[in-house]
């Protein structure tokens, strides 16, 4: 990138920013459905030819607005998948940096869990987390035997995070991000039944 394109760069940019918290905003308030393109152009406080110049429609300006977090929070994951060391006074660093990371984002997340249809984003980011689950595992030594058939951990850890984060957004977040991972890091390794003070034994063990 030369010099010379920098600030040009950062108008797009800028405008986009604009656009996309307008947007946002106005799903807080509507249903998608009801949302015009003037709206968000008042909204944004920029003209009609502006937002066409960056997006089709109301569709493409959805579609990469999720598309791009998708990708962040994927990346997000891939930079927490060697082998972890469970530790009951640390939270995980991953589980860290994801309750960071939707703190950061909380608009677009209470948007997409709380006001778009279950199965446009939910679905996308469950698979995402889910991903993220698997690496983990794949990365744990191949003597370490797994207890529970694959599949239905990946889905009981998934599933289980999801369904916190969504309870944690419509709460208005009031638990720290570092708290929620620290209680996510408990919960993991102490197992249900141990959290809630049962004890049993595994014949075998």
């Amino acid at each position: 990138m030369t010099a010379s394109n920098m600030p040009a760069d950062r108008r797009v940019r800028r405008t986009q920013q604009m656009i996309t918290e307008a947007f946002l905003s106005l799903c807080k308030e509507k249903e998608y459905k009801d949302i015009i393109i003037r709206d968000i152009t008042e909204r944004a406080n920029v003209n009609r030819s502006t937002f066409y110049a960056h997006y089709v429609d109301k569709e493409e300006l959805l579609q990469k607005i999720v598309d791009e977090k998708l990708s962040v929070l994927s990346e997000l994951s891939g930079n927490y998948t060697d082998a972890y060391r469970p530790d009951f006074d640390a939270p995980d660093p991953y589980f860290v940096a994801l309750f960071e990371h939707l703190a950061a984002h909380e608009v677009f997340y209470r948007v997409m869990l709380g006001k778009m249809p279950s199965s446009f984003y939910t679905s996308k980011m469950l698979g995402v987390i889910r991903d993220s689950f698997y690496a983990r595992i794949s990365n744990i030594g191949k003597e370490q035997k797994l207890l529970i058939p694959l599949d239905i951990l990946l889905d009981y850890t998934s599933y289980s995070a999801q369904g916190i984060i969504e309870k944690w957004l419509s709460q208005n977040m009031m638990y720290s991000p570092h708290y929620m991972a620290l209680q996510l890091t408990r919960l993991s390794l102490l197992g249900v039944y141990s959290s809630m003070g049962l004890h049993g034994e595994r014949n075998g063990a």
